[in-house]
């Protein structure tokens, strides 16, 4: 189990490696969610070393034309480069190359539209059956929110459908959680939503106690004088069904001050709420303190899969290679 005092230290050490090695147009906004991912990796990050290996994926994704994102022409993105580390870092990368062309090539089958997103789904799909319930799922999501669902709900459409769903009663549910959410005086949009679909992670049913327990949250965060934004609202979700405690809510608080005082936060202060949440949930995980979920994976793909798509609002189709030649 990875000690804090060690994590943080290495989240630092890659950070500033990361901003001697990147020009000064990879902001912290980038860098830090790549920090983040190589720290939880336990990896050290090497500036040459990322630069061959990311070259080498290069020529091997335009010799296998896989994954619509590695090909177009766009903005540099915290999404880019977090998938480039997740193949990285992969201890078989041109297996897993393989398994995400595959898993892309299902969700065109069933009718997914290309995107960044569905290469994030890629990564959690099991199969072309897993893929066809997402898409079943989907289109019951978009009959209750028509305007928000659209290509950035593929992820939680596949996360949702592991093993055979009730797709119908499980977009309802999200509908009566949004509706109940909105109640509770929560900003509406895209991180809402996401939220309301997290909450039927393990229960399709409509539970109103996760609704107490979202708000207990929430109350006692800001208790804390921790601002929520909008974007936390995903990770709100995971500590609900997780049935957060006051002893696992302050050992968060007291992270995140001590990540607070990082210079690498002050320009980007919600990311450090969102790691200290990501690394006590999963050192819960790891000490087998969330018995209650019936599958621990499904909870660390759900949680990892928030982190891969916090930022992910603003970024559509890019090249993750444009800044070795920039």
């Amino acid at each position: 189990m990875m000690e804090k005092d060690y994590f943080i230290t290495l989240l630092q050490q890659n950070y500033d490696t990361m901003s001697l090695f990147f020009s000064a147009e990879m902001t912290p906004a980038i860098k830090i969610p790549l920090a983040v991912h190589y720290s939880f990796s336990r990896e050290t990050f090497n500036g040459p070393q990322f630069e061959a290996q990311m070259k080498n994926l290069q020529r091997k994704v335009v010799k296998q034309s896989l994954l619509e994102f590695f090909s177009n022409v766009s903005n540099k993105s915290v999404l880019s480069y977090k998938v480039s580390a997740h193949l990285l870092l992969h201890e078989q990368t041109d297996q897993e190359l393989n398994r995400l062309a595959q898993n892309e090539a299902y969700l065109d089958s069933v009718g997914f539209e290309a995107s960044s997103y569905q290469s994030i789904a890629a990564i959690f799909l099991l199969d072309e059956a897993h893929a066809k319930r997402a898409k079943i799922l989907h289109k019951e999501m978009k009959k209750q929110h028509h305007f928000l669902t659209g290509k950035d709900d593929i992820p939680y459409a596949v996360l949702l459908t592991r093993e055979p769903v009730n797709a119908q009663l499980q977009a309802q549910t999200m509908r009566c959680y949004y509706d109940e959410l909105v109640a509770q005086n929560f900003k509406r949009g895209d991180a809402l939503q996401a939220m309301s679909q997290l909450l039927t992670l393990y229960n399709a049913d409509f539970e109103p106690i996760v609704i107490d327990y979202v708000s207990a949250i929430c109350t006692y965060l800001k208790r804390e004088n921790i601002k929520i934004r909008r974007k936390f609202y995903p990770f709100i979700a995971m500590l609900a069904l997780a049935q957060a405690n006051e002893e696992v809510l302050n050992e968060i608080i007291r992270m995140n001050k001590e990540l607070m005082t990082l210079p690498m936060f002050s320009i980007e202060p919600s990311l450090a709420l969102m790691t200290a949440t990501q690394f006590v949930l999963q050192q819960l995980i790891e000490r087998e303190a969330l018995q209650q979920f019936s599958d621990s994976l499904l909870f660390l793909q759900a949680l990892n899969m928030n982190d891969f798509l916090q930022d992910a609002k603003i970024t559509f189709a890019f090249n993750i290679f444009d800044f070795l030649n920039g």
